[in-house]
């Protein structure tokens, strides 16, 4: 068979979207929200047939195709994850309903949380850096009161990380002779373009990984323990993760893994690591 062409590809996609999520498709919908013909609605239709043999039935009652009981999906993820991301895109960025293939958003809200505020004009040197491979001064803004506030450094970027609250630029600092993590908010401007003086190669903790092994906190109940292993869909009673040495701290604040169990409800924290002594490998 032929390489599917993008365009239609789209359409199948959406096709089994709406098939799944919302209990069926019509020629209609394929022509108000892509613009096509109604012939080429109903060409959608069959070629998804003819691709995903047994996937749908037409229900003469409700002029729709809906799903088999054997339906598996083929062209589109199905995941809830997948699903509730659109719909937290939605809840967070008032998503509207010509950015998603919903037919109806559910209400949905989300928390707020504060963002760390970013310079497109400097990002954008930032990742030209990255991609080129070349360095750059950054005026930053840093905590340390040692630091003097006009603070501009020469850095050899290679990589953007995020920590589940801000994001950072991995970089080689050129005055401190080291890979380091910048916060990207705190960065107030970008110059003077120049030659890499870094093997990014070299940045070790950034490239080794370490295996981070979760469990439900022992001093929960057994049938405590049971929900967050639901929850977190344990495999034999254990979460594993593959970190970056250079993220490992990250990790541990982002979990609380790094709080006392003194002082403080299981409930509280309910994940715990099995072999905390790969902590003692994190960067700071």
């Amino acid at each position: 068979m032929e390489k599917i062409r993008w365009g239609t590809e789209r359409r199948l996609e959406f096709i089994e979207f709406r098939v799944f999520w919302e209990g069926g498709i019509r020629r209609a919908d394929l022509t108000d929200t892509f613009g096509v013909s109604v012939p080429q609605a109903s060409s959608d239709l069959s070629l998804y047939q003819e691709l995903a043999p047994g996937n749908l039935i037409y229900d003469s009652s409700e002029k729709k195709y809906i799903a088999t009981d054997q339906f598996s999906p083929k062209f589109c993820d199905v995941s809830a994850d997948k699903y509730l991301a659109s719909l937290k895109d939605q809840a967070v960025g008032g998503l509207q309903l010509a950015g998603t293939w919903m037919s109806h958003i559910p209400n949905a809200e989300a928390m707020p949380v504060p963002t760390r505020h970013v310079r497109s004009e400097v990002l954008k040197p930032l990742v030209s850096a990255v991609r080129k491979g070349r360095s750059a001064e950054v005026l930053y803004r840093s905590l340390n009161k040692d630091m003097p506030e006009n603070n501009w450094r020469r850095i050899s970027p290679h990589a953007f990380a995020f920590d589940g609250m801000r994001w950072h630029i991995r970089a080689f600092c050129h005055r401190d002779q080291k890979f380091k993590d910048f916060v990207l908010s705190r960065c107030e401007s970008v110059r003077d373009e120049g030659v890499s003086g870094c093997d990014a190669n070299h940045d070790i903790d950034w490239h080794e990984r370490v295996e981070v092994v979760l469990q439900a906190n022992p001093r929960l109940t057994a049938s405590q323990r049971a929900v967050i292993e639901e929850d977190y869909a344990m495999v034999n009673h254990q979460l594993v993760f593959s970190v970056r040495k250079a993220l490992l701290f990250y990790f541990e604040k982002f979990l609380r893994l790094d709080y006392p169990d003194e002082g403080m409800s299981a409930a509280a924290k309910p994940l715990c690591p099995v072999n905390r002594d790969v902590f003692a490998h994190r960067t700071f």
